[in-house]
């Protein structure tokens, strides 16, 4: 039983995401959009280290085939300086970066809009890029509208009574 116990408090725990720093995690999930930001971007991230240690043998892939479009390095280096980009302006706290990060976040919409198309392209057969992207690309895109806003808002209200 006291087994039983300690997994339940284990998974609590990671759950809980108690094993990040509490500063960490108030600063990640302060507002809503910072979570979409940091998730966007690590998956880009990934999505262009695929790219880079895959080598040729990704681009074998019907499904990968529409991504040739574009030459894999260029891709990946525009992945990963939206990514980058998008976690620097993460990490300050101004109306004005706020707005540059919804920016961001639309960008990467339309980057996920992008990389959606090519999985459709390479249709049959289904695959989970096919409804994950267009996801993912809604969310960003919603989340930077909201930021913009919010951002513009704050704005406003510090000039209102002027």
């Amino acid at each position: 039983m006291k087994n039983v116990e300690l997994v339940f408090q284990l998974l609590y725990s990671l759950l809980d995401l108690r094993f990040l720093p509490d500063k960490l995690q108030r600063w990640l999930f302060d507002t809503g959009t910072r979570v979409i930001t940091v998730t966007s971007a690590l998956v880009m991230i990934g999505f262009s280290g695929i790219f880079i240690l895959g080598g040729s043998e990704v681009f074998h892939l019907k499904l990968y085939k529409g991504f040739l479009l574009l030459h894999p390095l260029t891709l990946s280096v525009l992945l990963i300086g939206v990514a980058l980009t998008q976690l620097v302006i993460a990490i300050f706290k101004s109306n004005r970066c706020s707005v540059l990060s919804g920016y961001l976040l639309i960008f990467s919409a339309l980057i996920w809009a992008v990389i959606s198309a090519t999985f459709w392209a390479s249709y049959p057969p289904l695959t989970t890029g096919m409804t994950t992207y267009p996801v993912l690309a809604v969310v960003c895109a919603l989340a930077g509208r909201n930021l913009i806003n919010y951002a513009k808002r704050i704005e406003d209200s510090k000039y209102k009574g002027r």
